[in-house]
């Protein structure tokens, strides 16, 4: 049966408040008294039961769905519930208030039909905490606590009551500090979501977000793009949380770039957003702005597989010095050294924990810098200066890995596994010392005896000067020991040489050939050769280590250029044909060619 007086229903109105408004325009004094005459309750309307909905529409001649648009439902264990299109937390109950708009409920009073005590109509979003303004007025909404003896859900009898209070609240209204955030979550209730990153979330994790990321932006200082500071912190996080996840990723990572932090303390870095997400880590309706997040933070900040942010991280972005020092085992300097080499946008100065850079494009450097040793590290392991590791390279003793540039001087890196091979090979060869007695060190036999320090150490691989090794861990080249006999009895091919004359085996080391060559270059008088005679008859050949040097200085080899260069020989050899670029003699079978350096270095070959 219908009512005599029918009021018109608002679609931002809530059932509850719609049957109150009736209840004054028929002459009742409150909603209570109203409802008394029925068998249904305010909490029935309030929740859009189904069988009060029913007997509304009875008496109001208006389908049930509409009248029930925006009833409010508890929706899960959470404490969330909904309203409208939106899901909404506990904490945006009203609870025991009157929330309101002073501003509309007086242009009510003045603008709707009916009679007066039924004209101001409560917007269902009033009720909802997160809201703190009205959009069409820009006001502030006003809050008002009441006793428990007061029907919470009796607005229109409210207003009746207390006018002279809307009215002072309508004249010295205050300004909404987020408006745009007030707008966005009315339209969330009221609307169907928007399909994007704030429209994929639940109402409340957005606006949620949105104050949180205010807070991470007060933390740093930061302003919107517009740099309007008097702008609240929410209000610029919702701004920036409306431009997507790409924006909140962009300002995240700009401003970890700009201040560097240190991993330690994730919270120093996002605030209490941090905790915030930690405590809903389980909820899934949080899940895409943790990952948003996590997201932001392993690709801007050194963090390593293994580490956990929100959740454990899978894959690093970043690394610091440290980070680098601690996987790859290089010294910081050297990694520093490497970084600045190699990102044009390094920053000097930062302590070690700051100094970044993206793994992605330098791991494969340090790779291969953790797989070779600069000659200062060999000479560290092995236990040598770095001017004699540079002697066993120049012998190929050890091998080397050259790094040629444009106008700039080639370094030495030396494979880790060419110093590891090369002292298992040494160590290999001599047994351990029972005494240290009519022995000399390896250094100390170089200079007593007059004997480059790498021709002992090829004569001991070679098998031909006996040596011995003292027990324990130290660099190996300390550890060994020569009898003070052994070049006396050395009868090696390398035995002998000394600062004026040179062995031939150590010639063909020097040169890296044959001794077919070697006869050859001593026959056509490149190289002067001379016969001693030693005390026990026998005569050595060597050649004076003037001549070599010489030779070396003026010509190279078509193996030594071919090395140089990294290239193959048959190729190289086909340039320096078509550059015009010819050997110093043709060699016949497997004598080896050789250039003038001069001639080279005008043709444009660095050796």
């Amino acid at each position: 049966m219908a009512l005599p007086v029918q009021l018109p229903f608002h679609d931002d109105e809530n059932l509850v408040d719609f049957v109150a408004r009736l209840a004054a325009a028929n002459g009742y004094p409150s909603l209570r008294a109203f409802l008394l005459h029925t068998e249904i309750t305010a909490g029935n309307l309030f929740h859009g039961d189904e069988d009060a909905l029913a007997v509304v529409s009875t008496w109001t001649d208006m389908p049930s769905p509409r009248l029930g648009r925006l009833a409010t439902y508890v929706t899960g264990q959470g404490a969330t519930w909904r309203l409208g299109y939106a899901t909404l937390s506990k904490d945006m109950r009203p609870g025991r208030t009157m929330r309101f708009c002073a501003s509309c409920v007086m242009s009510d009073q003045e603008r709707e039909a009916g009679r007066l005590v039924g004209r101001a109509y409560r917007r269902a979003w009033w009720s909802v905490r997160g809201i703190g303004g009205c959009p069409d007025h820009g006001c502030g909404i006003t809050t008002v606590e009441v006793a428990a003896a007061v029907d919470v859900h009796d607005f229109t009898h409210f207003v009746n009551t207390n006018l002279a209070l809307v009215e002072d609240a309508s004249i010295n209204r205050t300004q909404s500090s987020t408006p745009r955030l007030d707008r966005y979550l009315r339209d969330r209730i009221l609307k169907p979501a928007p399909d994007d990153f704030l429209g994929s979330l639940e109402a409340h994790v957005a606006v949620e977000f949105s104050r949180y990321f205010g807070d991470f932006l007060k933390l740093h200082g930061e302003v919107n793009a517009a740099g309007d500071e008097d702008i609240d912190f929410r209000e610029r996080g919702f701004l920036i949380a409306a431009g997507g996840r790409s924006s909140v990723r962009q300002v995240i990572a700009d401003v970890i770039d700009r201040k560097r932090p240190s991993t330690k303390y994730i919270e120093a870095v996002i605030g209490p957003m941090a905790r915030w997400l930690r405590r809903n880590a389980e909820n899934a309706c949080y899940f895409p702005v943790i990952d948003l997040i996590q997201n932001a933070l392993e690709r801007s900040m050194p963090f390593g597989v293994g580490q956990t942010i929100l959740k454990d991280v899978q894959e690093r972005h970043i690394y610091c010095v440290n980070s680098a020092h601690a996987e790859f085992g290089l010294p910081k300097e050297r990694i520093r050294a490497l970084m600045a080499s190699n990102d044009p946008d390094f920053r000097h100065g930062l302590p070690d924990g700051s100094t970044y850079f993206a793994a992605e494009a330098l791991r494969p450097i340090l790779e291969a810098a953790a797989e070779t040793l600069t000659t200062t590290e060999a000479a560290f392991v092995l236990g040598t200066t770095e001017q004699r590791v540079h002697d066993l390279l120049s012998a190929g003793i050890l091998e080397q890995v050259e790094k040629r540039g444009n106008d700039v001087r080639a370094y030495t890196r030396i494979p880790r596994t060419a110093v590891e091979d090369f002292s298992a090979r040494l160590a290999s060869r001599m047994p351990l010392a029972a005494s240290t007695d009519n022995s000399y060190t390896l250094s100390a036999a170089a200079r007593l005896w007059r004997r480059q320090f790498h021709t002992l150490v090829a004569m001991i691989l070679d098998g031909c000067l006996a040596a011995s090794i003292l027990p324990g861990e130290g660099p190996l080249l300390k550890r060994i020991l020569l009898s003070k006999r052994a070049l006396v009895e050395d009868v090696s091919p390398t035995a002998g040489s000394h600062n004026e004359l040179v062995r031939l085996k150590e010639v063909e080391l020097a040169l890296g050939t044959a001794s077919i060559t070697v006869s050859d270059l001593i026959g056509r008088g490149y190289l002067r050769q001379k016969i001693v005679r030693r005390e026990t008859g026998r005569t050595v050949k060597f050649v004076e280590r003037e001549s070599l040097n010489e030779f070396l200085g003026a010509y190279a080899s078509l193996s030594m250029i071919a090395k140089s260069c990294k290239g193959y020989r048959a190729l190289i050899k086909k340039e320096l044909d078509d550059a015009g670029v010819l050997p110093i003699f043709e060699p016949s079978g497997s004598v080896a060619r050789f250039y003038s350096r001069t001639e080279l270095s005008e043709s444009g070959y660095k050796l």
